[in-house]
Parts: C-alpha cells; sequence; structure tokens
C-alpha cells in the first residue's frame, strides 16, 4: 500500500503523521483491496480560526473514498476524516460480502 502525504505550506507534526499512518494501515486491514491513500494538508483561509482543511482519498481498485474535513487543527480535522473514512471502509466490506440481487448462471436444470 502507498501512503502519500502533502503539506505544501504548512509543518505538521512527525509524531501525529506516523499516527495518521498507523491509522490507514488500520483502515487497509479492513479492507485488503486499499492500494494507495492520499492525505492532503492544507489551509483554506488565513483569517478565519477554522481554516485547517484535511482531505484523504483512498484508492480500492478503481473505486474511490474520500472524505474532507475543515476544523482549528489539523490534527481534529484528521481525526474526524479518519472516523468517516472508517465508516465507509467498513459499509464496503459488508457490501463486498452481500448475495447478488440476482443470482444468473447459464446451467440448465
Amino acid at each position: 500500500m502507498t501512503i502519500e502525504i502533502h503539506s505544501p505550506y504548512q509543518k505538521v507534526d512527525e509524531k501525529f503523521l506516523l499516527e495518521l499512518e498507523r491509522e490507514i494501515m488500520h483502515l487497509s486491514n479492513l479492507n485488503k483491496d486499499i492500494s494507495r491513500a492520499e492525505i492532503n494538508f492544507r489551509i483554506d483561509d488565513p483569517a478565519s480560526p477554522e481554516n485547517k482543511i484535511c482531505e484523504i482519498r483512498l484508492t480500492i481498485y478503481s473505486d474511490n473514498l474520500f472524505s474532507r474535513r475543515v476544523s482549528s487543527s489539523f490534527e481534529e480535522a484528521a481525526r474526524e476524516v479518519i472516523g468517516d473514512l472508517h465508516s465507509k471502509v467498513v459499509n464496503q466490506a459488508l457490501l463486498k460480502n452481500e448475495l447478488p440481487d440476482e443470482l444468473t448462471t447459464s446451467i440448465e436444470i
């Protein structure tokens, strides 16, 4: 699995980044099909107190799961994004294990 972290103009704490990578790896353990995680940190409006943005995109083969949060700190925004993606990954894993709506076969009985 590839994890890309982008924070072009701001410094993000290394300890926090390691924790975030661990959380992403936990998500990949829930769904083994996750091949890539792209994490973006950026600042939207410098005048606003809630201007820190965290965006995470998970690539599952050709499918993407995306979540974005705005908060007063990168850590808080990332925690909210991870929580949202966790529920999305669990839901997708449950859907993957369900039976199809209609069973088709080419075998005549």
